[in-house]
Order: structure tokens, then C-alpha cells, then sequence
């Protein structure tokens, strides 16, 4: 007989290879039944461990036969090296060290089950083999698997650093248990340390600047609490030991906890915002300077303005003027109105946009004569265009008179100056619930009370409604600019008014109903919220 393959081939391999089938089979479900796999779509290794099979085959029969010559084993050396380098391959495709490692085991499971039930005894030999082969292919893939997550690791790293670098960001850890941190050289550079100084948590605190100490300890222990879930963010001042320079940096991080709920690792990022803090600073310094200049020139306006208003009234009461000379004087005196409302716009706009507010004094005044008082006003300047005044209830609560007609004066030039030739433009003051076109009400209706200020026109464009309270918002009316206010100030101040009183001003704007504005107001100052 030949000592080379008939021998062989008709004995155990050979009726190994004819249940390949079955083996993969049986593989294959222990695999899907393995609760620890989780792997619904499939067993990882489904390409590979059919060809895997062939090769435990070939260093089977290659066995077979090195114990036939006595010893003389290169081609199952050859065949073991193609099964390690079949696991190489499989490491090579990035695959999870304990998926792969737990569907190998399945094969050595599934051949065993096989070789049970159809009465396939293995020799000592032939097991010592097949285990043997096995354990190193596992071994290979593992360590081929660990290789290349380990060199994926390490060129992630490398990008992290590459980024990280360029964006001028550094890196730290904290271990909380012994108080050392590891700062990157950015980390380093921005806190003003030297490289091979050693930095421990005494020695982070030294370098907070002392009026930001507190607070950053603070946010510190606030991260460490659990409940907080680790989050940690601050911006404050170091003064760097080494170089004694002053700078803002803005630190993001988060602490990892163990089961007990005890925080034991912090890790994050800080990147100097120094430039950023100094321009802010700068621009909070221009921004009071121009408060102050526009206080300045608002008073030396006046002081004028104040003059041609006295002067235009003796004439008109005492100058016993021609009508002409009369109409002449009340247009000096109207003038010198509209531009002492616009410098007092001015002066509203700088308050209310650069941290102030506009200043109110509210006393018990009915809402609706201050309405009243304003529509008529308005009639007078605008004899072409009807106003129609409607109040309901009581108009009793807490208000500025002067600032409430400047809202309403306001809200009806706008709406005078976007109305359809000839409509009119209509008001209504009534408590919030009264006269409702549905919809829940936020509150009792009689401690809020509404201004409507509606009138027949284009609807505004959806696009243009973010912005219609904006300063220096300036509609076009048919094609030409607002002849109203003229700086496009009215909305925004009329909106910082109302919010001042606790309320605020919504707008609807359909082409079939027209465009209404409304005001919510409560009747005591904080009764609702703006």
C-alpha cells in the first residue's frame, strides 16, 4: 500500500471531509445560540472557517502521514504554517478578539459533536492534532487581531495629536485616587509650566488666578458628584509659574466613575481663549463709552431742542401770528417733537441692546384713557386716516403713562403706514379671554389685559417676522421706505416697553384678515411673564 495518501484518505479524514457540511452546520447554530455573540445577522467568521476546515483536514492527513515515515514531518509544518497564516488572514479584516475566539471554540465543538455521532474515534494522535492546531490558529488570530488594533489604536493617537495640535487644543488627565494629572506639552504651554515639571491637583489649584479659585473647585466637585453625570466645564484665568503670564483658557472634561459611584478618572480638553476674553472686554469698554456718548449728545441735543419747543410755544399762544405764520410755528414745534421721541429711541435702544432695559415708573392709571389719549393725538397728525377705538372691562392696573403711549403711538404709525389707502385702522384694549378666536388662555383673563392695533394691508412675509422687532428693522411700504419714525426704532422699543411692564408683543399677518399686533399686559408689573 501507499504510504503517501490511499491510506489515508480512506480512513478518518476522509470521512472528516465528507461531513464538512454537517459540521458547518452545527457551527453555525451554536454560534446564532450563543448568548454572549449577540449576532443576528450572522457568524463573523463565515467566510473564513470554511476554508479553515479544509486546512485542520490537510494537517490531519499530513499527520497521518509523517507518523507513516517515521518522523518525517515537513508537510505538516507546511500545513500548520497555512492554518496560522489562514488566522492571519483573518485578524488581517480587523475582527473582534473575543468574537473570533468564541466561534473558533464552536468549531472545535461542532467537529467534536460530529465525530461522536457519527462514530469517528480520533486517535491520540489525531486529537493531540486537531487541539494543537486549533489553539495555535486561536493564538495567531489573537495576537494578529491585538496587532491590528493596536496599530489602529496608535494611528488614531496620531491623528488625535495631528488635530489637536493644529487646533491649539490640549489634553489632560486627572486620576482623582492620587491627585497626579498628565498634561500634554499644549496643556502645558497654555498654563505656563515648564515640560518637565510635575503637576499634581495642589499644584493645578496654585495656577488658578485667586478670584477664579473658588469657582473652579466648585465645578470640580460638582463633576464628581453622580448625579451631575461627570460633566464639566469652566472658563477661567491661570498665571503661569514658569513664565508668570496671565491667560484665560476655557477647560471641557468629564468624570468616569466607578460601580460604587465614586469618581476616579477625569479626562478633558483646554484650549486658550485669551484673545477671545480680551476682545470681549474690549467691546464691553466701547459699548459703555458709547452709552456715555449718547447719554452726552442726547443732553446737548435737548438743551437746544428744549429751547425751539419753549420759543414755538409762546409764539403760537402769544405771537398773535397770521394762520400762515401759525402753521409755520406748530411744524417748528411738531419737528422738535418727533426729534426729541427720536433721540429718546435713541437713547431706549442703546439701554435696552448693550445690558439695560427701558426704565418705567408705573402708577395706578387706567389703561384705557391713556389709549384714548394717544389714538386722539394720532387723529390730530393723521386727519386722512381713520382710527377706530374700541376698549371692554375695566382698564384699571398699574402702568408708565408715558411709556404706555409711546408703545401705543408706536404700534398705530406702524400700522397707519402699512394700511390699504383709505382703510382704517383699528384698536381695541379688552382682557385677555374676552373676544378670543379660540385657543387656552395662559392665565385669568382679567389680570392681563390686550392692545390690538390692526389694519387692512399686505400680509407680512413669514420670512421677515424673526426680525420685525429688531432695532432699525425699516419694512418697505409699497415699494418705498417706512415714512413713519424713519430710524425703525418704533417696534423694538414698543416691544422692550411691554417687556418692561411684564409683557410682551405678538404679531399676526394673513393676506385675507390683514395684520394685527398685540400687546399682553398685566395689570400689576410681574403678574405674567413677557
Amino acid at each position: 500500500m501507499d504510504d503517501d495518501g490511499p491510506f489515508v484518505e480512506t480512513s478518518i479524514t476522509a470521512r472528516l471531509r465528507g461531513c464538512k457540511g454537517d459540521v458547518l452546520e452545527r457551527w453555525a447554530r451554536r454560534v446564532l445560540a450563543d448568548p454572549e455573540a449577540q449576532r443576528p445577522a450572522g457568524p463573523v467568521l463565515v467566510r473564513e472557517v470554511p476554508e479553515l476546515f479544509d486546512e485542520l483536514i490537510a494537517v490531519l492527513s499530513a499527520s497521518r502521514r509523517a507518523e507513516q515515515r517515521a518522523g518525517e514531518d515537513a508537510e505538516l509544518l507546511d500545513a500548520s504554517a497555512r492554518v496560522e497564516e489562514h488566522a492571519r488572514l483573518c485578524a488581517a479584516q480587523g475582527r473582534c478578539i473575543a468574537a473570533a475566539l468564541r466561534e473558533l471554540s464552536h468549531l472545535r465543538a461542532a467537529l467534536i459533536e460530529v465525530c461522536v455521532e457519527q462514530g469517528i474515534s480520533l486517535g491520540v494522535r489525531e486529537a493531540q492534532v486537531l487541539h494543537a492546531t486549533l489553539d495555535a490558529g486561536m493564538w495567531t488570530t489573537a495576537v494578529g487581531i491585538e496587532a491590528a488594533t493596536r496599530a489602529a489604536l496608535e494611528d488614531s493617537a496620531a491623528r488625535l495629536r495631528l488635530a489637536t495640535r493644529a487646533g491649539g487644543v490640549g489634553v489632560w488627565d486627572y486620576d482623582i485616587a492620587t491627585g497626579k494629572l498628565r498634561w500634554d506639552e499644549r496643556t502645558r504651554e497654555v498654563a505656563g509650566l515648564d515640560r518637565g515639571l510635575e503637576v499634581r491637583y495642589d499644584l493645578f489649584l496654585a495656577l488658578i488666578h485667586p478670584d477664579d479659585r473658588a469657582r473652579v473647585e466648585e465645578a470640580v466637585r460638582r463633576s464628581q458628584a453622580p448625579e451631575s453625570g461627570g460633566e464639566y466645564g469652566v472658563e477661567y484665568r491661570v498665571v503661569g509659574i514658569c513664565d508668570r503670564v496671565e491667560r484665560w483658557i476655557a477647560v471641557q472634561g468629564r468624570t468616569f466613575f466607578d460601580a460604587a459611584g465614586r469618581g476616579v478618572r477625569m479626562l478633558g480638553t483646554v484650549i486658550d481663549v485669551t484673545d477671545r476674553k480680551q476682545a470681549e472686554a474690549a467691546r464691553r469698554e466701547e459699548l459703555l463709552l458709547r452709552d456715555r456718548f449718547m447719554a452726552a449728545f442726547s443732553h446737548y441735543l435737548n438743551t437746544p431742542l428744549t429751547s425751539i419747543t419753549l420759543a414755538a410755544s409762546v409764539l403760537a399762544h402769544h405771537g398773535n401770528l397770521t394762520p400762515r405764520q401759525a402753521r409755520n410755528v406748530e411744524r417748528i414745534a411738531t419737528s422738535a417733537r418727533r426729534m426729541a421721541r427720536t433721540i429718546n429711541d435713541l437713547l431706549d435702544m442703546n439701554r435696552s441692546r448693550f445690558g439695560g432695559s427701558v426704565s418705567i415708573a408705573p402708577r395706578p392709571e387706567d389703561l384705557h384713557a391713556l389709549c384714548k389719549s394717544a389714538v386722539d393725538e394720532l387723529r390730530v397728525a393723521h386727519r386722512d386716516v381713520p382710527i377706530q377705538l374700541d376698549v371692554e372691562g375695566s382698564g384699571a392696573g398699574l402702568w408708565d403713562p408715558e411709556r404706555i403711549a409711546q408703545m401705543v403711538t408706536n404700534l398705530v404709525q406702524n400700522a397707519i403706514d402699512h394700511a390699504d389707502p383709505g382703510s382704517a385702522v383699528g384698536v381695541t384694549v379688552r382682557p385677555r379671554g374676552s373676544g378670543e378666536r379660540g385657543g387656552g388662555e395662559r392665565g385669568s383673563g382679567d389680570d392681563e389685559l390686550l392692545i390690538e392695533v390692526h389694519n387692512e394691508g399686505p400680509a407680512i412675509a413669514p420670512e421677515l417676522l424673526e426680525t420685525l422687532f429688531d432695532p432699525f428693522h425699516r419694512a418697505a411700504v409699497r415699494g418705498r421706505a417706512s415714512t413713519g419714525r424713519g430710524l425703525g426704532l418704533g417696534l423694538f422699543i414698543a416691544q422692550q416697553i411691554a417687556k418692561a411692564h411684564g409683557g410682551a408683543i405678538e404679531v399676526e399677518s394673513k393676506a385675507a384678515r390683514g395684520t394685527t399686533f398685540t400687546a399682553r399686559l398685566p395689570r400689576r408689573v410681574g403678574a405674567a411673564g413677557g
